[in-house]
């Protein structure tokens, strides 16, 4: 009999290890079935003892160990991913099988007998004294594609292959097409919503194809053991979509470039406009560079800004309209001559923005200058439970009270406003009523189905008016005639320390699919951002967001570290004292978050802000431990109850 040590592959089991005795010798990186509780889970064998040499230990064991029912065969991946997942693991305060299971698609698992085997598995050392170049490569799509060409072309005369991350699916098919032509058979995609039947059949023709292969597709196919990756593109590198939504919140960017280290391959990062922690690493010389960053936005024929202050109504009294009369004018234009426009807009719950009902100013916080918003705060003293209404920034915190006045006319007809996708519908049917309309957000396309009957009407309708949200950009792979941003002002005022990188790139994806006029409406023309933006040169917004960063303690300048609790109110309160005591040498932000009360139960965010030193990079194989007060932080972290959800390096704070 042995005694085998397994790694859990589930994110719902907080330990690291676990221990189970099967009567066959099995060999190190199997993957079994093992019970947990009531039920059947995937665990990674890591250690095997003969349990004659165990014997005493076993006997007076306080528990007894349970058997391993079933052998699937080796794990699924090389040995560098299931490397990276270890490095992984200290970093995001889990389990490695957290991370296992967060990075490898669950198919691979469920349909394990239906995949094949790499035919030759090399010696999966790699040597240590190879380093993993990392480049940057920030330039326009079409030149990003051009040199990805010549690349690709270099890597083939060599016998190696090439990763393509992407963020979305969408962007899996540019690419394809980019690529494609002439090697169609040495060109992979995978994506999570590819039928089940078509991944096995493409993933074991790619896994022994003898030539060598690009492999476009998301980050959870990064573990397909192609021993000849030796180059791992992670393109749009600055997308949200890279950062996972669920527990333990890997970060797929982070996750390639650990993967590129143990692998000893090249990692390259290429965006139009990459993160503002990336092009620090840069110029810190962390990251070389493919060529000199360029700083410019794709260009638009025509950009106009216009100041929503200034509309009127039929009594020429300055008044507060969801559409302006220019884009009145450009939309009708567009109905006349039979010629598409897509109007964006956020999403519902980010549009606060708060207009003098007098002057039709807008309220700014005085010393960040962005819309401040307005809140209801619940204060609680002696069991009572109050609220009053505030103001507040949600860029530096400053609050005031509700009873304040206009800055400009010192009215007290103070009114907040929002324009979301259906209010936009709602002003378009009223104004264009034969106008042909699609709306993409997630109320109106919640499904796959949704979308692709969105796609088809856009497609067949020249003249037609899209209205939708950031997912729209997702769903859609053609151009519009004409644009507008219907409200900036709601996005300068979302508690995002990513605000300004997030206007930036809502700007250059609208610009990439607008031929003609794009209209960016406004009641705060002034700021900054937006005169960079018509200057065509957006470094100095890099600059001011890196001193910004500086000044409020935000990354790269500190690591945020955010743990989020959902409860009633009295587990709430207790929560917040609980962490409050357990971090206090921290210095916890405890606070309600942006969207306070989700079906009932109250959510609080509490962050932590501490030097990035503390918290080093993803370390490497058993290094971690060099850095105690990283462990010690690391250990509090994980050992917190599973009702407790830790986000390291957050999107934002909301």
């Amino acid at each position: 009999m042995y005694i085998a040590t397994v790694i859990p592959l589930s994110k719902n089991i907080q330990k690291e290890n676990l221990t189970y005795f099967t009567a066959k010798e099995i060999p190190l990186g199997s993957i079994v079935s093992v019970p947990v509780r009531s039920k059947m889970i995937d665990a990674l064998v890591i250690e095997l003892e003969d349990a004659s040499s165990l014997k005493g230990g076993v006997k007076d064991a306080d528990f007894q160990l349970k058997k391993i029912e079933k052998v699937k065969g080796m794990a699924p991946y090389r040995g560098s991913f299931f490397e990276a997942c270890v490095r992984m693991q200290k970093y995001y305060a889990t389990t490695t099988g957290s991370i296992i299971d967060a990075m490898l698609p669950n198919i691979f698992l469920e349909k394990y007998s239906e995949f094949k085997k790499p035919k030759v598995i090399p010696n999966n050392d790699v040597d240590k004294n190879i380093t993993s170049e990392k480049l940057i490569f920030q330039a326009l799509p079409s030149d990003r594609l051009s040199w990805y060409r010549t690349l690709v072309r270099e890597a083939f005369a060599k016998k190696q292959s090439v990763f393509v991350c992407v963020p979305t699916e969408y962007d899996i098919d540019i690419f394809y097409n980019a690529f494609a032509k002439g090697i169609e058979q040495y060109v992979f995609r995978f994506h999570g919503n590819i039928n089940k039947k078509t991944l096995i059949a493409d993933y074991n023709r790619a896994i022994t194809e003898e030539h060598a292969v690009i492999i476009i597709g998301t980050g959870m196919f990064l573990s397909i053991p192609r021993y000849d990756i030796k180059t791992i593109i992670v393109e749009h590198e600055s997308s949200e979509a890279y950062k996972g939504i669920r527990r333990p919140y890997v970060d797929i960017r982070s996750f390639a470039e650990v993967l590129a280290e143990c692998d000893g391959s090249r990692l390259i990062y290429g965006d139009t406009l990459l993160r503002p922690e990336t092009l620090q690493r840069h110029e810190n010389k962390e990251l070389g560079e493919v060529a000199s960053p360029l700083f410019r936005l794709p260009s638009v024929e025509r950009q106009i800004i216009i100041d929503m202050k200034n509309e009127v109504n039929e009594k020429g009294l300055q008044t507060f309209t969801v559409l302006g009369d220019t884009t009145k004018k450009m939309i009708q234009y567009a109905q006349d001559h039979n010629e598409s426009v897509f109007l964006f807009t956020v999403r519902k719950g980010l549009a606060g923005v708060t207009v003098c009902g007098d002057c039709g100013d807008t309220m700014l916080c005085n010393y960040c200058k962005v819309p401040i918003v307005l809140y209801n705060k619940r204060n609680t003293k002696d069991k009572n439970t109050t609220e009053e209404r505030i103001f507040m920034c949600n860029k530096c915190g400053r609050k005031e009270t509700a009873k304040a006045r206009c800055q400009k006319c010192d009215s007290w007809n103070l009114t907040p406003l929002g324009i979301g996708t259906d209010r936009v519908k709602e002003e378009i049917e009223k104004l264009f009523p034969k106008a042909i309309i699609v709306q993409i957000d997630k109320e109106a396309t919640p499904t796959e189905k949704d979308i692709k009957i969105a796609q088809i009407k856009i497609k067949n309708t020249p003249s037609v008016i899209l209205i939708g949200t950031e997912m729209a950009f997702s769903s859609i792979n053609q151009e519009f005639t004409h644009s507008a941003i219907v409200s900036l002002d709601g996005l300068l005022s979302v508690p995002s320390f990513n605000m300004n990188q997030k206007i930036l790139h809502i700007i250059e994806k609208l610009s990439l699919i607008t031929t003609r006029n794009m209209i960016i409406q406004t009641r705060v023309p002034e700021n900054l951002i937006l005169q960079h933006i018509l200057s065509g040169n957006v470094l100095p917004i890099y600059r001011e967001d890196l001193k910004e960063r500086e000044t409020f303690g935000y990354p790269p300048y500190k690591k945020l570290i955010k743990i989020t609790f959902a409860g009633n109110a009295r587990d709430s309160e207790k929560a917040r004292a609980y962490l409050e005591e357990t971090f206090a040498e921290y210095d916890p932000q405890i606070f309600s978050a942006f969207v306070g009360r989700v079906k009932g139960e109250y959510i609080t965010n509490t962050v932590l802000k501490i030097d990035p030193k503390i918290w080093p990079y993803p370390p490497k194989m058993n290094t971690f431990n060099e850095n105690k007060e990283s462990v010690n932080l690391s250990d509090k972290l994980s050992s917190l109850p599973q009702s407790f959800s830790i986000n390291i390096d957050p999107e934002d704070l909301l």
